[in-house]
């Protein structure tokens, strides 16, 4: 358990450490600056408070997989024993990853929003205010934003897929395990706000401006065929017509931000 614990945590802070100061920190910052989507700075502030809420969530990711290999070691979770048993298999699920994660993703996503509708209670309000708009804290995001996340979140954000997956599929445990990698790494490259040398993931960073738009990802075009994409500012009017709930004047009330430079 704790060398798992030491190993993800070192993880975590090598690779957002590095890359947030890198990009935000170093020398390099000038010289990268004509490459950041948002010319405008987090302030340090920020970069803290983030930091320590992707340490926790990573705890939280941890948890998951303690949890995962406590299921594989009782028999409780069906797994496939070696890689071998079925090689092709393995490696197709392997290879797709990321686009397998993307529609829990969406689907985790888009339900901690305002559903914005009045034909069931809005749970996704109650869902916004006290657990995902800590995530929209970040509205400048880095590296250490992308699993700036309450604990809650974290969990599902880890658990949904890799669990789902693994018992539907029968996966071999490296492949659940490889899910959880990804949704951590993925995440964290793709909030780091620059076009180059960085993910260039301008779609995510539209739902960071803009809140209720593009709350999956372009890997897999769910927003696209569920009508909850933008690609600016005014797309949103296309999406909720002239509601002024919507954008981020809209969740402002739920959502506290870092003044930026």
């Amino acid at each position: 358990m704790w060398p798992l614990l030491v190993r993800n945590l070192i993880a975590t802070w090598v690779i957002c450490g590095f890359w947030d100061w890198f990009l935000y920190l170093s020398p390099m910052k000038e010289v990268l600056r004509p490459f950041k989507m948002n010319p405008k700075y987090p302030p340090l502030r920020q970069l803290q408070h983030d930091a320590l809420h992707t340490t926790l969530a990573t705890l939280c990711g941890s948890g998951v997989e303690i949890l995962l290999c406590r299921l594989w070691a009782t028999g409780m979770l069906p797994m496939q024993e070696t890689l071998a048993e079925a090689p092709l298999w393995t490696l197709l699920w392997a290879a797709t990853i990321v686009h397998w994660r993307i529609p829990h993703f969406y689907l985790m996503h888009r339900g901690m929003h305002p559903w914005r509708t009045t034909r069931v209670p809005d749970f996704g309000k109650f869902l916004y205010r006290h657990v995902h708009a800590q995530h929209h804290k970040s509205y400048l995001p880095t590296a250490f934003s992308g699993t700036n996340m309450h604990p809650v979140e974290a969990t599902l954000y880890y658990l949904m897929p890799s669990l789902f997956m693994a018992y539907l599929c029968r996966l071999h445990p490296a492949v659940a395990l490889g899910c959880i990698f990804d949704c951590a790494v993925g995440a964290w490259l793709g909030h780091d706000g620059f076009r180059w040398p960085g993910a260039g993931d301008f779609f995510h960073q539209l739902h960071h401006e803009h809140f209720d738009c593009n709350y999956g990802a372009q890997h897999i075009p769910i927003d696209k065929w569920l009508g909850t994409y933008c690609g600016s500012k005014a797309d949103l009017k296309k999406v909720w017509g002239t509601s002024s709930s919507v954008g981020r004047e809209g969740n402002m009330e739920c959502t506290q931000v870092w003044d930026c430079k």
